[in-house]
């Protein structure tokens, strides 16, 4: 019978490995393909892999498809994110030390009850829904390499984090970013900013932030040295719109791009062509990160935060109830609040899904309180 354990903050198993065996002892059965579930080395140092040993004329020798394998697993890693596989080897190491401590082969049916009490232990542990789903997210990318079955997907599984995920709801009550309330912020700026350049360069990207519905990493550099963000080369002001190339995003990790299309407003002081018209004049020549100060340092995402928070303190609201993201939530509910259909909603925002619903909070708009 399986016993839940405690489970470290880490996400490492706990307890001594003889209790862990006897929790996870399996009840009989084995397989070659299961055995596989057991990453005895890194996925991608594949033996063999890069070496010109054997006979040239054995097209199909195993020198040849180790090399074959381990240049595919090479492009495989390079299809997600840095961050993504480091989270993945990670989860991949503790899987291993888990299945490792059951002591036997594993057949299917107890390799299925292994992953359920993989899920369990760390719920019983008090695991956040999102780390538990990043957890299972790179199981099911492990169990896909080695061609096994995705127990991920499994029912038991699936259900009990949904169950999971009901109780541990936490609501997102960040407030948005509306249109008059942009207005306000522009107009703060004038007592926050450091000089007039320092305003107008915020004032454009707050704009942009809102207009384009843009992710604050989307606009900006990370840090003050680390370039990113929009670049010089993304920009092209046209008579009635600003186009603004978005090269990567959270949803379009291939790199394809997209354009985004900002309309001029007349008569606005917030309008998008208008403000990034007026920075364009001010900033200093040359290629790179399009928000930039005077000295020609990245605008970082702290900086970013900072001043957005001091511009909603000096309108009188909290700034604990605001976030940067309080932008992109705001196009959604803007959007909503004048009429547009999902289609619309989901262009403006670039949404795949129809996750945009929860942005759309006219109910914590500053407006309806």
């Amino acid at each position: 019978m399986l016993q839940a354990t405690e489970v470290r903050s880490e996400g490492e198993l706990s307890g001594s490995d003889e209790d862990v065996r006897q929790d996870i002892a399996p009840s009989g059965g084995s397989s070659a393909a299961a055995m596989g579930s057991r990453p005895s080395q890194p996925v991608g140092q594949i033996q063999g892999a890069g070496a010109r040993r054997g006979n040239r004329g054995d097209s199909l020798s195993g020198v040849a498809l180790g090399d074959g394998i381990g240049i595919a697993a090479g492009w495989i890693r390079k299809s997600v994110s840095g961050s993504t596989w480091a989270a993945y080897e990670k989860v991949w190491s503790e899987w291993a030390t888990f299945t490792r401590l059951a002591d036997a082969g594993l057949g299917e049916q107890d390799l299925r009850l292994l992953v359920v009490y993989f899920v369990s232990r760390h719920m019983e542990g008090g695991g956040s829904v999102s780390a538990i789903e990043r957890k299972l997210a790179g199981l099911a990318f492990l169990f896909k390499l080695q061609g096994l079955t995705d127990f991920t997907k499994d029912f038991w599984v699936k259900q009990a984090l949904k169950g999971y995920r009901k109780s541990h709801a936490k609501k997102d009550s960040r407030r948005p970013v509306s249109f008059s309330l942009l207005q306000v912020l522009s107009n703060k700026l004038g007592g926050v900013g450091k000089s007039g350049y320092e305003v107008i360069l915020f004032k454009a990207v707050f704009s942009i932030a809102f207009f384009g519905a843009f992710r604050v990493g989307e606009l900006v550099s990370p840090a003050k040295q680390v370039a990113g963000g929009l670049k010089m080369q993304d920009v092209e002001v046209k008579r009635d719109r600003v186009l603004l190339k978005l090269g990567r995003s959270k949803t379009d990790q291939a790199g394809k791009g997209v354009k985004v299309q900002l309309f001029r407003l007349p008569g606005s002081g917030i309008c998008p062509v208008q403000v990034v018209e007026e920075f364009l004049l001010i900033r200093p020549v040359g290629e790179g990160p399009l928000f930039v100060h005077e000295d020609r340092t990245f605008l970082s995402r702290f900086q970013f935060i900072a001043v957005f928070r001091k511009c909603i303190g000096a309108a009188g609201l909290d700034s604990r109830q605001f976030a940067s993201h309080s932008f992109r939530i705001g196009a959604a509910t803007e959007a909503a609040r004048c009429g547009l259909d999902e289609a619309a909603i989901k262009r403006i925002g670039r949404w795949e899904s129809r996750r945009f619903q929860s942005y759309v909070r006219p109910q914590l708009s500053s407006d309806a309180i």
